[in-house]
């Protein structure tokens, strides 16, 4: 499977995006970004000409990988904007808030107050990619929490059908081994073809092989 992604522009978004409430303090997720280093791994493994997104991540990325490193959900979504023409392929692993604060406060909150804070939806990158670039090979992540395996391979087709992804990779992260920032996972593969394929829980390096393999199947 050598260089089998030579002269292939791979872009990977990563980690969990932070959105700041005030200089000090912020709203984030739990993801790792372990899923999407794997995945850059193998890609570049494979000779895949790599670019990665990297919000905040609790993995040590290697310095030979070309990285833009940033913070927020709009800063993630400006920065696939202007990328994911240049690009064959779009895995996007990254937890990408879906609300930021309406506004974040000057200074530091004072601890003494009863605080409400009002957010706004984040736009939702993923359901712009086609627009941008319809010939890419959409990867998205569709993580859910406490569901059937029915319900989690209907969430991940309703992906397809509003973003035009061209495979979703599903879990449920109420599984055992399947927590954010855990190194297995147990997932669904489901394709814009309708076929599904689940994969037991795996590390998450056999997992980045198996879901590469899907992907160079559709190149």
């Amino acid at each position: 499977m050598s260089n089998s992604l030579v002269g292939r522009k791979v872009l990977i978004n990563l980690g969990g995006t932070y959105e700041p409430i005030d200089p000090i303090r912020g709203i984030s997720n739990k993801s790792s970004g372990k899923m999407g280093l794997e995945l850059a791994k193998e890609a570049y493994i494979r000779g895949a000409d790599l670019t990665l997104v990297v919000a905040n991540v609790d993995v040590k990325i290697p310095s030979i990988f070309n990285q833009i490193h940033l913070e927020t959900s709009s800063q993630m979504n400006e920065c696939i904007k202007k990328l994911i023409p240049e690009y064959d392929v779009f895995i996007a692993t990254a937890a990408i808030s879906d609300f930021e604060p309406i506004d974040m406060m000057p200074s530091k909150i004072s601890s003494s107050l009863n605080l409400m804070l009002e957010f706004k939806p984040v736009e939702k990158i993923i359901r712009q990619i086609k627009d941008l670039n319809k010939d890419v090979f959409l990867v998205g992540f569709k993580a859910q929490y406490n569901i059937s395996e029915n319900e989690l391979i209907e969430c991940a087709t309703k992906q397809i059908e509003m973003a035009g992804t061209n495979l979703v990779v599903a879990n449920d992260l109420s599984h055992n081994g399947c927590g954010f920032g855990s190194n297995t996972n147990e997932i669904i593969l489901i394709k814009d073809n309708g076929q599904s394929k689940k994969v037991p829980l795996s590390s998450k390096n056999v997992l980045a092989s198996i879901i590469l393999d899907e992907i160079e199947k559709e190149l």
